[in-house]
């Protein structure tokens, strides 16, 4: 059974697919009825050529024009219908005006056009911006080879040609790719993994080395990122989605200048949002792209919605899971799940609350061996994290293990996991959210 929500989301994706074919079906047929149009005309042209009458013979017996295309009315059938063709091509632009016109009253002759490779032909290519507001156009042209002897020399120009233009749209998109901040997604399957924990820690470590950092509490409903590093925070996530105030007024600052998105706590509209109410949240959190160097999101467990979208845009996954069977399961399926929507995230693998090396170890082979053995990949392992007392005496404390024992065998590992290689890369041309919202369509 569907609840209201999911069966207004159903219906609503029907309704877009329904409005998608209908305009489709529109633009193909205003396609065909432009070109319809000037065969048309040239064919009324060419029917109603006879029923206008036998032609004027002026006195001194020469022949008189039509001003109207330069057709001449005392032509036979044939040269008729080759007039009004030239007329047709002039028109559409194939043959230029000066090709058609009469010298000295002599029969007129279409000059050939230019050879083949005289023709430039151009290709637009869209490059998206860091804003999503405009659109950069880099023009790529190239020469049509001719078939004659010139060949050769065509073909380096077109190849030197595009290997420029090549290298122009790779800059643009590398200076695109400088002007958003990174973002990292942290998820696991299963509750109760040390997820936030680890984000909360990961962001700080970011925070304190320098980075402009903003971490943002994806648990929907059931945050408590503000918790772990005792902050109040007057709005949540939920309050950006309703338009209360704006993302860059609902953030808090933290410890080291790390900034702060709160979750919503039990709030209904976080739990089970439409595609609408995202689309609305995602446009809202794009401006906040331009104004960090990287963004920590903290999924809440499983696979809703809306961690789905963000898994279908993101570049970079962090998966954390633990030596439990119940939690390689689970992590095992978003797993699959992100490499289903977003065959090119990279994943890594965090095993938490291990006992000892060994167990963590073991999790690990195992996770590696079913994901081979199913799908053919397997995730890298970045490290393991120690079951250590000192992160519930931390949590009691409302201060990240990394701040309040930084000497503990947890603290120093998750600053391991925090120096991972790829969240140094964890940047694409197209701005995050703006590939968010194209996965919610």
């Amino acid at each position: 059974m569907l609840n209201r929500f999911q069966f207004a989301r159903l219906r609503g994706f029907r309704r877009g697919k329904k409005r998608a074919a209908a305009e489709e079906a529109r633009k193909r047929d205003e396609e065909k009825r432009r070109e319809a149009a000037p065969q048309r005309s040239l064919t009324r042209e060419v029917e109603g050529g006879g029923d206008r009458g036998s032609p004027e013979t002026p006195s001194n017996g020469a022949t008189s024009g039509r001003a109207d295309g330069g057709i001449t009315d005392g032509w036979s059938g044939n040269e008729r219908i080759e007039g009004l063709l030239r007329r047709h091509q002039e028109q559409r632009g194939l043959l230029s005006p000066e090709t058609l016109g009469p010298e000295n009253g002599a029969t007129r002759e279409a000059v050939p056009p230019p050879p083949t490779s005289d023709r430039v032909q151009s290709d637009v290519v869209p490059v998206e911006d860091s804003g999503g507001t405009s659109t950069e156009v880099a023009e790529r042209t190239r020469t049509v080879a001719a078939p004659d002897g010139g060949a050769s020399s065509s073909a380096a120009t077109s190849a030197a040609d595009a290997s420029t233009q090549d290298q122009r749209v790779r800059l643009v998109e590398g200076l695109a790719a400088t002007s958003t901040a990174r973002v990292v997604c942290i998820a696991s399957g299963k509750g109760g993994t040390g997820k936030s924990v680890i984000a909360s820690n990961l962001a700080l470590l970011r925070a304190r080395r320098g980075e402009r950092v903003l971490l943002i509490d994806f648990d929907a409903g059931l945050a408590n990122a503000h918790l772990l590093l005792g902050l109040a925070p007057p709005h949540d996530v939920g309050h950006v989605m309703e338009g209360t105030v704006s993302a860059r007024e609902a953030l808090v600052e933290g410890p080291h200048g790390l900034k702060l998105l709160a979750g919503g706590v039990g709030r209904q509209c976080l739990i089970d949002p439409t595609r609408r109410e995202l689309d609305r949240l995602f446009k809202a959190l794009r401006p906040l792209e331009d104004d960090f160097d990287l963004i920590v999101i903290d999924h809440g467990a499983g696979l809703s919605y809306s961690t789905v979208a963000h898994l279908a845009a993101a570049s970079t996954l962090l998966l954390v899971t633990n030596h439990e069977v119940t939690a390689l399961s689970d992590g095992y399926a978003l797993y699959k799940r992100a490499k289903l929507v977003n065959p090119e995230i990279r994943v890594g693998l965090v095993v938490n609350r291990a006992p000892d090396e060994r167990l963590a170890m073991d999790a690990w082979n195992r996770f590696r061996g079913a994901s081979h053995k199913f799908l053919g990949h397997a995730p890298e392992l970045i490290g393991w994290v120690p079951a250590d007392p000192v992160i519930s005496q931390a949590v009691q404390l409302r201060k990240p293990a990394v701040l309040s024992f930084p000497e503990s065998a947890a603290a120093k590992a998750i600053t391991r996991v925090a120096a991972w290689g790829p969240m140094d890369h964890a940047r694409t041309t197209t701005p995050f959210y703006v590939k968010a919202r194209r996965a919610l369509r």
